[in-house]
């Protein structure tokens, strides 16, 4: 409520650059990719553990316009589905890495939901 302008929270973008430039504190362990292809399509963030005895993260996110809690809930729930139907989690099982967390985070404003695995 007391960052970020309601006209910055408009669209998926701002708040995917949000989180990646957010991420880069994980660089020293991790890898991050943005928009990359992996298994039915592309991830919005995926933190690529540089040694396989780390968990792998996958990030997709959504953003809606005036959402209710209900819809930003679906929106969430929603994102972490497409994780797993468009199966973004191929490069990493890939490489062998067996832990890997999901998060769909759903934004509305300067109103959030995450649903995670």
């Amino acid at each position: 409520m007391e960052s970020i302008s309601y006209y910055d929270g408009l669209k998926e973008n701002y708040y995917h650059g949000l989180l990646l430039g957010m991420s880069i504190i994980f660089s020293s362990d991790y890898y991050l990719l943005s928009n990359r292809e992996s298994g039915e399509g592309r991830y919005d963030i995926q933190l690529q553990p540089k040694t396989a005895a780390m968990p792998g993260i996958i990030i997709e996110i959504k953003a809606a316009k005036d959402a209710t809690e209900e819809k930003l809930k679906a929106l969430a729930a929603n994102a972490l589905a497409q994780i797993e139907s468009k199966k973004y989690d191929t490069e990493l099982r890939k490489q062998s890495i067996k832990t890997i967390y999901k998060y769909g985070i759903a934004f509305s404003g300067k109103k959030v939901e995450i649903a995670t695995n």
